[in-house]
């Protein structure tokens, strides 16, 4: 099972969240918003305050720019597969920002 697949099936007890596509992508949605996107071998969180902050961080982490335009999404943070430790905590993170 893939990291990817391991969130999915930790944050599913929760009965809003489910997996589904964003922009062609696999993701994570809750209540009908994306929450977490996979992109590539990487993860891109939907992120603020502290949370977001310690997600650029994590090094290699990047704002999100999925279309490779210098336009990144400011809320959105991807953090690399090299960094997969972190990737349950700014899930649950990400879940309650876009819950609130």
């Amino acid at each position: 099972m893939s990291e990817f697949e391991t969130l999915v099936e930790n944050l599913s007890a929760d009965p809003q969240v489910v997996q589904a596509k964003w922009f062609g992508k696999p993701c994570i949605n809750v209540n009908g918003k994306a929450f977490v996107v996979k992109f590539g071998r990487d993860l891109a969180f939907k992120l603020s305050g502290e949370d977001h902050s310690h997600a650029l961080n994590i090094e290699e982490a990047k704002l999100f720019d999925p279309r490779g335009k210098g336009k990144p999404f400011k809320e959105w943070v991807q953090v690399p597969a090299s960094q997969a430790s972190e990737w349950q905590k700014l899930a649950n993170a990400a879940k309650d920002f876009v819950s609130s």
